[in-house]
């Protein structure tokens, strides 16, 4: 290698070497910067569904932002040495309850702004997942059991008029045995499916007074007039007992709330009762002038 290239590569690494120093000072800055901020107890921890990127105190959030899967965004705060925080959403919804980690779980309060309702209750790894009252702005009423936000398992829904459900349910919806009062007095206990009032043969609804009531699915008018037997999608369709407050009773056959098909009819007031067939609720023979008006269920 003659002189003019010696000289040149140590031209070379004198010039690199300036680059070289501020590489390691910078190096030596963001390792310091980043030693005081996590001795400073900041810290991004991911979980399932959340994150958070802020202080901690003994591994614990204590202030910081909360960020979730669906986009959701808040501010969480809390106590050093305590369970219970809070959480202030961007939308204006509120969280108080106890945390633990990044999650909302233990008992708590979550508000929602838009809508006035108020979640009171358990939350499971930030899942609205236990016991809980959901209050409506409308006035309703939930008490019972709930599973990711959902009405699931048994519980009592009021409606603003006092009218309630109280039973089984299913992913927001009436499934399975339960009782259900009407404002006007009128009630049912029977079986419910997709939300309706659904089931035939005999079913077990364990009331919310504690008694048990066996047999078949049974709506009692506000008249005092009573309905024992099949129901689908809200109807009395399949066969079933009618019995008015006069005494007349019809037991047969049901379509869409009407006696259809083949049943007996006891006009309750010592005639020979009449079995054969109905159609949308009248007698198909002669007898249909004897039983009068009376022989409609509607």
């Amino acid at each position: 290698m003659n002189n003019e290239n010696r000289k040149a590569n140590v031209r070379k690494k004198k010039n690199n070497l300036p680059y070289a120093l501020a590489a390691v000072i910078l190096f030596v800055i963001t390792a310091l910067i980043g030693g005081i901020v996590y001795a400073s107890g900041y810290r991004y921890i991911k979980g399932d569904g959340v994150k958070f990127s802020g202080f901690t105190y003994l591994g614990q959030p204590i202030n910081g932002k909360v960020r979730y899967s669906d986009g959701t965004k808040g501010k969480l705060t809390k106590e050093k040495d305590s369970s219970l925080g809070k959480i202030v959403y961007d939308s204006g919804d509120v969280y108080e309850g106890e945390i633990k980690g990044i999650y909302r779980d233990g008992k708590g309060t979550l508000e929602y702004k838009e809508t006035g309702a108020k979640y009171v209750g358990d939350f499971l790894e930030d899942k609205l997942t236990g016991k809980a009252v959901v209050t409506s702005s409308d006035g309703s009423t939930y008490d019972g059991d709930v599973k990711d936000g959902k009405k699931d398992g048994v519980g009592k829904f009021t409606f603003a008029d006092g009218s309630y459900y109280y039973g089984e349910w299913k992913d927001n919806k009436r499934e399975g045995a339960g009782e259900e009062h009407y404002a006007d007095g009128s009630y049912y206990y029977g079986t419910f499916s997709d939300d309706k009032k659904s089931g035939s043969g005999e079913v077990t609804v364990k009331l919310e007074n504690g008694m048990i009531y066996l047999g078949k699915c049974k709506f009692v008018f506000a008249n005092g007039d009573e309905y024992t037997g099949d129901f689908t999608e809200n109807a009395r369709t399949g066969k079933g007992t009618y019995k008015w407050t006069t005494g007349e009773t019809y037991t047969g056959e049901f379509l869409d709330g009407k006696m259809h098909g083949f049943g007996t009819y006891d006009f309750g007031n010592g005639k020979e009762p009449y079995t054969g067939e109905f159609v949308n609720g009248e007698l198909v023979t002669d007898k249909a002038e004897d039983a009068g008006n009376a022989a409609n269920a509607e």
